[in-house]
């Protein structure tokens, strides 16, 4: 089994650019493709957490399939960035995101469980506002298209989110 550390070491070098290389692309390319990357990496960090972790059927499957369709999502992206000429996304979790990766590491038990969703919830809505932002505006062709690709995926994820959070006890 991967453990978070080891996901995270794994693809911070599928992923890494190579040394010299030049920022080119928009910014508001470049700004894309970095965040939608760092949605990525923390999803499937917390994933990972979540399959260590959980003893829930629930919580298992959707973080397997967090696994499985954020993986694609970031293939995808890395495509569409690579053929418009702009780094690949970084997988590494932001700074705003590590907190909540670390207090979620820290949990067990329906404790865990609840805040897994509501951490769904919240990084779902939040990459789903970004992506259709970018799928609507974007300025490169590929990176709209695969922008657009991935609303209804996230969409899905923030609809399952939502529900399993307030089966949990949310709002």
């Amino acid at each position: 089994m991967r453990t978070p550390a080891m996901l995270g070491a794994a693809t911070l070098v599928m992923f890494a650019a190579p040394a010299g290389a030049q920022a080119s692309g928009s910014a508001q390319t470049r700004n894309y493709v970095a965040a939608a990357g760092q949605s990525d990496a923390f999803e499937m960090l917390e994933a990972d957490t979540a399959l260590a972790q959980s003893k829930d059927p629930k919580v298992r499957a959707f973080a397997q399939q967090m696994l499985k369709d954020h993986a694609q999502l970031s293939q995808t992206l890395g495509q569409a960035a690579a053929s418009a000429g702009v780094a690949p996304p970084p997988m590494i979790v932001g700074a705003d995101q590590a907190p909540l990766l670390a207090a979620l590491q820290s949990l067990n038990g329906a404790d865990f469980d609840h805040a897994y969703w509501q951490h769904q919830a919240l990084a779902h809505r939040s990459a789903l506002t970004v992506t259709q932002d970018y799928a609507t505006t974007g300025d490169n062709t590929s990176v709209r298209q695969a922008a657009a690709s991935a609303v209804p995926i996230i969409t899905a994820h923030l609809a399952m989110a939502k529900q399993m959070e307030a089966q949990s006890g949310g709002q």
